[in-house]
């Protein structure tokens, strides 16, 4: 597979970001060296674990079995005191004390000026406030009121569109999560559909079945057309009707791997990095 090189060329200019989903996090170790971060069906067994003796899942089963997560976090949470949503995501994401991914260490060296993420986890944050990145980066959550100043600013940024276990209680894990918070902090999510409108996106690790990246990605295709795709690098596991309507309603250029292959995919990535580096030094201007 080959690296299209307009997207080079826009992630060597910065005209790129990158958007993180729960893919660029999955091959990160715990302390342990064995456990992993959790993907939607094993967060939403943890949940299930912590809710009272006696609670009927059926709902639940059903909603899991179509793949409707999304919804199943609905009900569960319905079901869950909030001190113990905050323990289980401690539970899952802070406790095991995760190092960085292959993935968050080619996009670090992509050099972007911002990446979007809808993962709670702070890996990528942390891994970007240490060592040689230490004073380069700021971290939004949708709930700050900093963004605008630093997308003004030249400060490298990482923007938490659905919150962050630093405050449990303020995460968006449903939907009707994400319309309230969407309604509170609309110059927030005005801003990342700008940024969605005004530069190429590339999805890493991510399936494109969020409501809210549908969204942003619905009103910058509706608002403007463009000659210029948004990319995501995806298992090749879609049909090729879903793939084409995909494609037309998103303006998106789908980079495939084979199904399972996630060290492929952090190949591509690895090796994206390194197109753009040297992209950068043959193109100094």
């Amino acid at each position: 597979m080959t690296w299209p090189v307009a997207l080079i060329a826009e992630l060597a200019a910065r005209r790129c970001i990158p958007f993180l989903g729960a893919g660029a996090s999955a091959s990160s170790l715990a302390a342990d060296g064995v456990t992993r971060p959790p993907l939607w069906p094993a967060f939403l067994a943890a949940l299930r674990e912590a809710c009272p003796a006696g609670t009927d899942f059926a709902a639940v089963d059903n909603l899991m079995a179509k793949e409707k997560f999304l919804d199943a976090a609905e009900v569960l949470l319905a079901k869950i005191v909030p001190a113990d949503f905050t323990r289980v995501v401690r539970e899952q994401f802070v406790q095991p004390r995760f190092t960085r991914s292959a993935i968050h260490l080619a996009v670090l060296d992509l050099d972007p000026k911002i990446v979007v993420t809808t993962n709670y986890d702070d890996i990528y944050d942390t891994f970007c406030r240490t060592g040689i990145a230490r004073d380069g980066y700021n971290v939004c959550k949708y709930y700050d009121e900093h963004l605008v100043n630093d997308l003004r600013s030249p400060v490298r940024l990482i923007v938490k569109a659905h919150g962050c276990v630093s405050d449990a209680s303020r995460i968006v894990l449903t939907r009707s999560q994400y319309f309230r918070e969407r309604q509170k902090h609309g110059a927030f999510y005005s801003a990342l559909d700008a940024l969605f409108l005004t530069n190429t996106v590339l999805f890493v690790g991510y399936g494109l079945s969020d409501p809210d990246i549908q969204l942003v990605l619905e009103n910058a295709t509706i608002a403007a057309r463009s000659s210029h795709p948004h990319y995501a690098l995806v298992e090749d596991t879609m049909q090729a009707d879903v793939e084409a309507a995909a494609r037309a309603s998103y303006n998106i250029h789908f980079i495939k791997y084979p199904a399972g292959r996630h060290d492929e995919a952090e190949r591509l990535v690895r090796d994206l990095a390194d197109q753009v580096t040297q992209f950068r030094v043959s193109h100094p201007a």
